[in-house]
């Protein structure tokens, strides 16, 4: 189904033109289920909590607009609607080296952090957004790697490969301060 506010196509989507009222108490369930793994995914992307957040409710007001869809995969169906609206978002902020930072100081807010954990996200924001993506997907979205596949658009392989090499990468960052 191509979406017409975004002009792309969702993983798995089918509209249910026929139905007349929207089912709010399973949108609200998908929300309470999904909603923070799905803000954790979008801070991850556009490293801002406030575009995070602009992100995951642009994916649920538009379920609710266009009413309840008829999914094959509903969470890798949210995970992919949530990376469309949050690149979307990234495209329109054209501040790509500020993004590291923001997210940074939006973790750290008001919060004394152990020197491991300060070092864990600081090694975080400084890995390739196709890195920091495939492992948020894997770790808070708890998605498998064929549904990481899907939801990114690569093959299993470039998944499995990305999440390790992130991995690999916090490791060492994290040896190194030590």
């Amino acid at each position: 189904m191509e979406d017409a506010d975004a002009g792309t196509m969702i993983f798995g989507a089918t509209a249910l033109r026929d139905r007349t009222e929207t089912d709010e108490a399973t949108l609200e369930g998908l929300y309470d289920r999904y909603a923070q793994a799905l803000y954790r995914y979008a801070l991850a992307l556009v490293g801002s909590a406030d575009d995070a957040e602009d992100a995951v409710q642009e994916v649920f007001v538009r379920i609710a607009r266009k009413r309840l869809m008829k999914v094959d995969n509903i969470k890798a169906y949210l995970y992919t609607a949530t990376r469309n609206s949050a690149y979307s978002a990234l495209r329109s902020r054209r501040r790509r080296n500020e993004i590291a930072d923001e997210a940074l100081s939006d973790l750290a807010a008001g919060t004394e952090l152990p020197i491991e954990t300060i070092a864990l996200q600081e090694s975080f924001s400084q890995l390739p957004i196709e890195q920091r993506e495939v492992l948020t997907l894997k770790i808070y979205g708890e998605l498998t790697f064929e549904e990481i596949a899907r939801t990114v658009g690569i093959c299993i392989n470039t998944a499995a490969s990305r999440y390790r090499y992130a991995i690999d990468r916090l490791k060492r960052a994290l040896e190194e301060d030590v």
